[in-house]
């Protein structure tokens, strides 16, 4: 008999400082204050393929011993729901930011609809978008994380799924940070992409979901390590500079930050909490068209300059994100609630 899991509010409290961070690190404050925050900003994203990664497991774990279909053909069934899940999330917000990017050339006449076949490529391969916001790649490369996830699921590869997960981080670093450091530049999506991003730190979430009754960290240690990565994330910023991706101090920063959620799941309820659970997916995928409509704005004031109005902007990002997720969620919730009205009604 599978025991029910305890709701878990310290994961969602992550989940809204995390997509706070996520609008911080694409509209970014001028000058110093900007290079602090989008230097820490950076286990944002992590976190949320991470949090993908652990439910994936908790999912499968809920349905175990069900005796209808094989085990094998029962995990693919509950991740074929997890793909068509965020295949629709995508779907929606591509079609949303597209008809952004439509009002845009309607309005200004500054789009370019042109897409090259290498663009295409590196679109469908690497997860760069075309003509859509650049930071919808998040939502492809989880796309393509639960579909080979689920492959090797399929296969009995999980054991092989983590070694490939340690392996591709160490990728990663070699891309990114070693060529960085030997001179050698190439385009982020080469590293930045579902395989070498997404889907290693996806399985780590799943490993400390599996494994997460043998991690005996305290919540001292846990703390200490998180203070410590940040601060080493500003030292390696300034060392580094920003073109090389994600820290290597952020693996250990953004497991730190996963393990304390994980082992503190009664904690931290409340507003920051809500933010999490109801609209950290909705300000992923909004934050992009409010961050471009207020550079529109201020272009139109001829404030583009002033340095008080850029330091507001992503203040103003962030609340007008929020407000609108709010929105969409009641007037979501507004329709459930009159069509199950109107259900009840109509059975009477």
């Amino acid at each position: 008999m599978t025991v029910a899991k305890q709701y878990n509010y310290c994961l969602d409290f992550i989940k809204g400082i995390a997509c706070i961070f996520v609008v911080f690190a694409h509209c970014e404050f001028p000058g110093i204050l900007g290079t602090a925050v989008q230097a820490i900003s950076r286990f944002s994203v992590q976190f949320f393929f991470m949090v993908s990664g652990y439910f994936c497991f908790r999912s499968l774990e809920r349905n175990a011993g069900m005796n209808s279909v094989g085990e094998e053909g029962q995990n693919w069934l509950v991740i074929k729901k997890k793909i068509m899940h965020i295949a629709k999330i995508t779907l929606y917000a591509s079609l949303f930011y597209l008809a952004f990017v439509l009002l845009q050339h309607l309005f200004f006449h500054n789009i370019n609809f042109t897409i090259t076949s290498r663009q295409l490529l590196g679109w469908v391969l690497l997860n760069r978008p075309c003509i859509i916001a650049g930071q919808y790649w998040f939502l492809f490369a989880l796309l393509y994380a639960y579909v080979f996830y689920g492959i090797l699921e399929l296969l009995k590869l999980r054991k092989f799924a983590y070694i490939l997960a340690a392996l591709l981080f160490v990728v990663y670093i070699c891309l990114a940070q070693g060529l960085h450091l030997a001179g050698i530049h190439i385009p982020n999506m080469i590293y930045r992409n579902w395989l070498i991003v997404a889907f290693p730190y996806f399985m780590l979430g799943h490993w400390i979901h599996e494994h997460q009754e043998n991690i005996t960290l305290s919540n001292k240690t846990l703390l200490t390590i998180i203070v410590v990565t940040t601060l080493l994330c500003w030292v390696e910023r300034w060392l580094m500079g920003r073109d090389f991706g994600v820290n290597i101090v952020t693996i250990p920063q953004v497991f730190a930050i996963f393990v304390y959620g994980v082992k503190n799941p009664t904690k931290h309820e409340g507003v920051m909490q809500r933010l999490g659970r109801d609209c950290s997916m909705l300000v992923y995928i909004l934050h992009p068209a409010v961050w471009h409509s207020f550079e529109g704005i201020y272009k139109l004031a001829g404030i583009s300059d002033n340095m008080i109005a850029l330091y507001l902007m992503p203040l103003f990002v962030l609340f007008f994100s929020i407000l609108f997720s709010l929105l969409f969620n009641a007037i979501k919730n507004t329709i459930k609630e009159s069509r199950v009205a109107t259900n009840t009604f109509n059975n009477a």
